[in-house]
């Protein structure tokens, strides 16, 4: 039977981790309230979302209706939430360096956290 892994000795290889609780529940709540917006379409079509990707509001702008394009409709609305995501993952990973600094990097890329 594998015996446990012992992180008691973890914060003295990483300083700062006792405040990681803290930080982690700050970074949550700056991404659950900064904003992120994407358009496309030359604003036809805007998204806005929270950095944590929880979708605020969907604008269709009128002249996108007056074409009845069904298609060109939903490639611009598809294309215009791949774009929001990948806002609001940049928008997260510049908060979480803001917030974290270089234990920002180290969770990322730790399967653990």
């Amino acid at each position: 039977m594998p015996t446990p892994m012992d992180f008691s000795a973890l914060g003295s290889f990483l300083p700062g981790l006792n405040e990681l609780p803290a930080k982690l529940e700050k970074m949550q709540q700056r991404t659950a309230s900064e904003t992120v917006i994407a358009e496309t379409g030359g604003g036809m079509v805007t998204i806005e979302a929270t950095a944590n990707m929880r979708i605020r509001r969907v604008t269709l702008s009128p002249s996108l209706m007056d074409l009845q394009d069904r298609e060109m409709t939903e490639d611009l609305v598809a294309a215009c939430f791949n774009l929001v995501i990948d806002r609001c993952r940049e928008k997260a990973q510049a908060i979480a360096a803001e917030e974290l600094g270089p234990m920002a990097s180290f969770l990322q890329n730790n399967p653990l956290f």
